[in-house]
């Protein structure tokens, strides 16, 4: 391991370093007067958060900050709001007198510095996932966020996807019987690396002006070891430690937090991770296999996870298993399965097996239909945008507000800690430290 390696590998476990200011006191606009937004951070994942915020009512994008000349130029062509201001500065960005809520879209190293100064300012933060990196900036992010009493939304839509609601309902049901399962996978792959996109996630050319003078890269290396510019990193910053907890952070994340949603299990008491780079070799440090296990022992409950990126023959489900049945749910689906222990079940499965052998396949390929599958519309929620913005002006707690957000980033945070360490780790929840 390189000796920036090393460094990395030492910060993610124990680094507490966050870029902080005095708060700035300001003003807060009355809830129904229309709100002024700042993105900052405009590329991929932020074009379409910057869309999203400005199609909610009585809403306007006020500010743009990014590094890149030509994500600002997209922004601003996509922005209704002619006389909106960029801002290369974030501070500035976050604090101003215009804005009353900023959404965060940055690589992962950037979101604790700029959600802390944007709450010490009195705005609202909708951040990306994952929180942050390390467990230090997840309790600056939260202290930030409790002292200030704003609002702040982590991005993980399937708190507001129908399915992963219909799935919480069924759970909440009672329908599935003890559950002392959850398993989820993420498996992808292209013709290209994963995390091969620049600017949008179906280009995969570096930009051919991707260049100092089109890239503020002092700015954007100024939270992270420096090194001289590099273009491949600042848009697939998510292949390196510095900047990112790799899949941990970028799907695990995501996948781990639905099943939260769904059982609300909490922070896990005790993590074993393993993975490593065995595929894509040559253009990242981070693994492209990772493999998870988290323990629930007093809830009589363990969930697992794993990921791919060289094979998707299964790709992106969860299931959540109970002894009376069995929950799938993605964000295309919602199937329940009754138990294949119960007697009915035969049946079910030997006229499956009838009806493959007339149309002339092997048993092996009968397929037992599920009891229920969910239609689409049949349940009616806002976006993930809209929840986080109804939220500032009812003063009600969104989807996946600040509570939902520490659970997750200390999961992340421990499934990364287990991978360096070697070995399984644990949550202390007294002195809220992993051990």
């Amino acid at each position: 391991m390189s000796e920036t390696s090393n460094v990395t590998r030492r910060s993610l476990l124990s680094s507490g370093a966050v870029l902080t200011a005095a708060p700035a006191i300001l003003a807060q606009r009355n809830a129904n007067d229309r709100m002024g937004v700042a993105v900052v951070g405009v590329g991929t994942r932020g074009i379409y958060l910057l869309e999203r915020a400005q199609a909610a009512p009585n809403t306007e994008i006020r500010v743009i900050s990014d590094l890149y000349d030509n994500n600002i130029e997209r922004a601003q062509s996509a922005c209704q709001n002619r006389q909106v201001q960029i801002i290369k500065d974030w501070e500035k960005a976050v604090s101003s007198p215009d804005v009353d809520a900023v959404f965060i879209a940055t690589p992962d190293f950037w979101h604790a510095p700029m959600a802390i100064r944007a709450a010490e300012n009195k705005k609202h933060v909708y951040v990306e996932k994952a929180l942050c990196r390390t467990l230090p900036e997840a309790k600056a992010i939260r202290k930030a966020v409790r002292d200030n009493k704003v609002v702040l939304q982590l991005g993980h839509h399937q708190n507001s996807d129908p399915y992963f609601i219909k799935a919480r309902e069924i759970y909440q049901s009672g329908q599935l019987g003890k559950v002392t399962l959850a398993r989820t996978y993420i498996d992808r792959t292209n013709a290209w690396p994963e995390w091969q996109f620049y600017t949008a996630y179906d280009i995969q050319q570096l930009p051919k002006n991707a260049s100092p003078q089109t890239i503020d890269w002092e700015r954007w290396i100024a939270n992270a070891p420096k090194i001289p510019f590099n273009a491949e990193r600042f848009f697939r910053w998510r292949c390196w430690w510095e900047y990112g907890t790799g899949i941990a952070g970028d799907l695990l994340s995501h996948q781990w937090d639905g099943i939260n949603m769904i059982l609300g299990m909490g922070i896990p008491e005790a993590v074993q991770t393993m993975g490593g780079l065995y595929f894509w070799k040559e253009d990242r440090e981070v693994p492209d296999q990772w493999h998870t296990f988290f323990e629930y022992p007093k809830k009589d409950l363990n969930l697992t996870f794993a990921c791919t990126f060289h094979n998707r023959h299964h790709g992106t489900n969860t299931y959540i298993f109970g002894r009376e049945a069995t929950l799938e749910v993605e964000t295309a689906w919602c199937r329940l399965y009754g138990g294949e222990w119960k007697p009915e079940y035969a049946k079910k499965l030997a006229d499956a097996r009838t009806e493959a052998k007339a149309a002339g396949r092997p048993p092996g390929d009968a397929v037992v239909p599920p009891d229920y599958s969910m239609k689409r519309g049949e349940v009616q929620v806002t976006d993930h945008m809209r929840d986080f913005i109804d939220c500032i002006r009812s003063g009600q707690t969104p989807r996946c507000g600040m509570d939902r957000a520490w659970e997750e980033a200390v999961t992340v945070v421990m499934s990364v800690e287990s991978y360096f360490r070697e070995r399984k780790v644990k949550w202390d929840p007294v002195n809220e430290q992993v051990v």
